[in-house]
Formats: structure tokens, C-alpha cells, sequence
């Protein structure tokens, strides 16, 4: 059956259409980004499709330099973890940390796994202030191995520095290198990154142990490296440098305390939402915490937030003078504010490390994206809500993702 002759240049002219329109889409996209870097102060942006630049932000006055990326620096320890599992120095992430630290053979920490370390549940007590107890150690290593567990091991997420820092411990007895020594070798050399990873002024860590929690210094150009190996499956122009199924692991796979998260990378859902948890509530108050406190924080179960920025003061307001009573009360029972938020995104598709003040790796698989924003540590003393974190560049660089693809349902590992 022969095309008639109008049809053929009918469908090239709905096609071309159809390309302008998302184009035009994919610019509006670049443009909300820019304009988010901008009005959030950013140092830098960075955003790659298929490993070429889409966009690129310096802040007016300066040039690309390293930048510290705080937690971030959590995301690549992760990689380097992947790397000794790929070499069989680490047996799985299933194996027992006493194998490193034979001290952890007896009790409950005997049960603490290095997946324990990489996804936040290993138990151990921690006070989310670093400046209390890390930083005026002399030994994070220590500090970490002689600490009492907060919650049995394995059943419950909290965010810890303390347990994180242990893991550069392990790096080193596993490879026999120091862990940025480590890294440095086996992951941003081959990747064209250079050292020194960490800053190892003997002030910052008196013991020379660099901290697994933070510390890694990187430019723009050089962060996005790390989301081009998510990206790619581990593989590094032709080279495997982490099996793919530890990346599946990683990212892929939620655990069951959050699904937000995986091994220390975020798993973030196409449309972010969070609420006030009713059966946070309910487990609390069986457990005694402030019934006070929690019933007032009932009508905002019906509510769903679109950022940390949104639901934070929300919860200040519904608290008032009962919020400092309950968070004790909270801290008391070895929890956390955080246990009372549960997650209420659609499906996962984009990964994504982050670090204070909002340093920021976004990968979109499905879409081929890699996104960075850096912005660095300025007077800034704590005491109040930081306005410079782009709370919502994650959910931007998704808005750029979908006018690339029109299936953001599950990623492609």
C-alpha cells in the first residue's frame, strides 16, 4: 500500500512540532535551574546529558575551584566500599564488622554489619551535633568503637556520623590503605579525578584518620564524574570498576525503614512528598513519649509537604512551647524528629548525594541526567533556618529530566 503523497510531509511537520515543543519545554526546564542557582546563592551548577553540558553556573566573580562537599562525601565512601567488594577485600556488605575490629566479636555489636554502617541502622548511639562529640575526639575510630548502642541492630534507620566515620576504618583494614589514600588510587585516579581527596590538616583529625562523613573537596566537573559512574554501572570508559550489582544495591534497593534511602545515596520519587506519620504517632505514644506533644501534632497527618523547608516550620507552628519537651522526650527513647516523617513520593527515579548548606549530585538514569550544585560554607552561624540550600534542585532537575523522557516510572540499572 503506497503512503499517499501528503501524508509523508504531514507527519515531518507534527514531528517537527512536537521537537520544537519540547525543546521549548527542555529550555523553560535549564532556565528554572539557572535562575534556582542564582536566587540560592549557588557557587556553582552543573548539569550533563549524556555526558555533555546542558547547562553550567559559576557565581559572577569567581572561577571553578573545589569546593567542599560535606555529606556528599558520604556517597563516595559508598563507592569506595562498592570498589573493595568488586576486588573481594570485603567479603559482602553482609559481613560482620568484628571480621575488621575483633573488639565488636562479643554482645549485640558482634551483630553489626558493614550494610549496617552503609544504610544507617547499625544501632550505635549518636548525637546529631558533630561539633559535640566527632570533631573534639582525638580518634573518630575510637569514638565509634566505644559507643553504646542506642537501638538493637538492623531495626531502625537514624542518620549517624558517628557509625559513618567507623567505615573509614574498615576501608583501611580491608586494603591496607589509609581510606582517602584508598579512593584516591582506586576511584578518582582512573577517573581522571585528582587528590588530595581529603584534607588531613592535623588540627581537623588529631588521630590522621580522615572522617567517612565528610571532607572530600571536588569541583563541579569532578563531582558529576561520580553520577556518570552511577549512571554507567560502575563502569568507567571501558574499565568496571564497581560490580554493577553492588550499584543495583546501592541504589536500586530500598531498605525497609526508609525507601528513601539505600546505601548511603538518596533514592528520591518523581513528585517529592512528605508527611507527618500517624503510625509514628501511634508506636510513640505506646512507648510513652510526650502524649501532649504528639496529639498536637495529629492535624498535620492530613497534610503532605513538598519540602523539608515547607514541613519544618509547620511543625514548629503545631508545637509552639511543647516542641523542645517533646524532642527530649524523642532523644530520650533514642529517636529522632525524623522518625515521626514518613515519605509519600511516587516511584523512585533519581538518586542523589547531598551535603550540608545543599551540596548536591542528582542522577536521573532514565533521562541520562547529571546534575551538581556546590555552594560554599560562608558566616553563616547556625542559629537560624539556612535560605541557601536550594531545597528543591533535586525536584527542578527531575522537571528538566521529564522533557527528555515521558518514563520516569522505574529507573534502568
Amino acid at each position: 500500500m503506497r503512503t499517499s503523497r501528503w501524508l509523508l510531509p504531514l507527519l515531518a511537520s507534527l514531528l517537527m512540532v512536537s521537537t520544537a515543543h519540547a525543546d521549548r519545554a527542555s529550555d523553560a526546564a535549564l532556565d528554572a535551574l539557572i535562575e534556582g542557582a542564582k536566587a540560592s546563592h549557588s557557587d556553582t551548577m552543573l548539569v550533563l546529558h549524556d555526558g555533555k553540558v546542558l547547562a553550567s553556573y559559576t557565581r559572577p566573580g569567581e572561577t571553578p575551584h573545589a569546593i567542599e562537599m560535606m555529606s556528599a562525601t558520604k556517597s563516595l565512601v559508598g563507592l569506595a566500599v562498592g570498589r573493595l567488594v568488586t576486588e573481594g577485600k570485603i567479603k559482602s556488605i553482609d559481613e560482620p564488622v568484628s571480621d575488621f575490629y575483633p573488639e565488636w566479636k562479643q554482645g549485640q555489636k558482634a551483630k553489626i554489619t558493614v550494610r549496617m554502617l552503609l544504610d544507617h541502622t547499625s544501632g550505635l548511639q549518636n548525637v546529631p551535633n558533630t561539633t559535640v562529640e566527632i570533631y573534639p575526639a582525638p580518634d573518630g575510630f575510637k569514638l565509634a568503637l566505644a559507643a553504646e548502642l542506642s537501638s538493637p541492630p538492623g531495626t531502625r534507620f537514624s542518620y549517624n556520623n558517628k557509625a559513618m566515620n567507623l567505615l573509614a576504618g574498615v576501608v583501611e583494614q580491608a586494603s591496607g590503605m589509609r581510606m582517602d589514600h584508598y579512593i584516591e588510587r582506586m576511584i578518582l585516579q582512573p577517573m581522571g579525578i585528582p587528590g588530595p581527596a581529603w584534607n588531613t590538616d592535623g588540627g581537623f583529625d588529631h588521630a590522621g584518620h580522615p572522617y567517612a562523613m565528610a571532607g572530600w573537596k571536588a569541583t563541579a566537573a569532578d563531582a558529576a564524574k561520580l553520577g556518570e559512574l552511577v549512571l554507567a554501572d560502575g563502569r568507567w570508559h571501558g574499565k568496571q570498576l564497581i560490580d554493577p550489582a553492588y550499584i543495583h544495591a546501592m541504589v536500586g534497593q530500598s531498605q525497609p525503614f526508609t525507601p528513601s534511602y539505600g546505601l548511603l545515596w538518596w533514592r528520591r520519587g518523581a513528585d517529592r512528598k512528605m508527611g507527618v506519620s500517624a503510625k509514628a504517632i501511634e508506636a510513640m505514644e505506646q512507648q510513652g513519649i510526650d502524649r501532649v506533644g504528639l496529639e498536637q501534632l495529629r492535624p498535620l497527618v492530613p497534610r503532605t509537604f513538598t519540602q523539608p523547608s515547607e514541613l519544618r516550620p509547620a511543625l514548629t507552628q503545631a508545637l509552639g512551647a511543647e516542641l523542645p519537651t517533646l524532642a527530649r522526650d524523642i532523644k530520650a527513647h533514642g529517636l529522632g524528629m525524623d522518625d515521626l516523617i514518613e515519605d509519600r513520593s511516587g516511584p523512585i527515579v533519581a538518586y542523589e548525594a547531598n551535603g550540608y548548606l545543599g551540596q548536591y549530585i542528582v542522577v536521573v538514569p532514565k533521562a541520562h541526567i547529571v546534575a551538581v550544585r556546590q555552594i560554599e560554607e560562608g558566616a553563616y552561624d547556625g542559629s537560624t533556618v539556612w535560605p541557601n540550600g536550594y531545597d528543591d534542585f533535586t525536584a527542578r532537575v527531575i522537571a528538566l529530566a521529564r522533557t527528555y523522557t515521558s518514563d520516569l516510572a522505574v529507573p534502568s540499572l
